[in-house]
Order: structure tokens, then C-alpha cells, then sequence
């Protein structure tokens, strides 16, 4: 079997680094994380950025909260219980696919 067919059924919106970036981020955060700290950490622009949380709330991975703190509005993004299964459904295939190629070379 191909090796790359082990991803195949993962979820397609993981498939891009920036938006596995942005869950890898929120996966591993005990609370949520704001825009801005999104923003500076994985070195996004703003339109960057909103483009790809779009497509991962879209997709059920992430929620997203509005809220106003000190008369300034305030986002924060949390990984849902879906979007944390698809992380380690797609990390799992990876360390398999991983295995195999290794496996190969001996």
C-alpha cells in the first residue's frame, strides 16, 4: 500500500499547516486562546488568520466566543471535543505512515 493513503479519511481541513498549527495551539491550551495571541504566536496576518478559524469553526473543531472585557471586544477560540479527536486521528496516521516509511528502510 502507498504510504500516503494511510491520511486518506483525515480530515481534509487539517491538511493544511496553518490550520494544524491553529489546533495544535488550541489543543495543547488549558483555557481559551485570544485572537491575538493566536495571531502573534503562529506570525499570521489578521485576514490570514480569520480565514483559516473560519473554515475550522465551519468544520466543528473550534468554537468561538465573543465578548467585550474592559469595553474592548475580546475573542477567544477553544478546540471542541471533535476537533480534538480529528488532531489525534491525524497525528496517529502520521506516526503510522512514519513507522512504515522507517520500517522500509531497514
Amino acid at each position: 500500500m502507498n504510504p500516503l493513503e494511510l491520511l486518506t479519511g483525515t480530515s481534509s481541513i487539517l491538511s493544511d499547516r496553518v490550520r494544524l498549527a491553529i489546533m495544535a495551539t488550541l489543543a495543547a491550551a488549558t483555557e481559551p486562546v485570544d485572537f491575538k495571541t493566536l495571531l502573534e504566536s503562529l506570525q499570521l496576518t489578521k485576514g490570514n488568520l480569520a480565514s483559516h478559524i473560519r473554515k475550522l469553526e465551519d468544520g466543528g473543531l473550534i468554537t468561538v466566543k465573543k465578548a467585550f472585557v474592559d469595553r474592548k471586544p475580546r475573542t477567544t477560540y477553544a478546540c471542541t471535543e471533535l476537533g480534538y479527536q480529528e488532531v489525534r486521528t491525524y497525528l496517529e496516521k502520521v506516526e503510522a505512515l512514519l513507522r512504515g516509511v522507517s520500517g522500509s528502510d531497514s
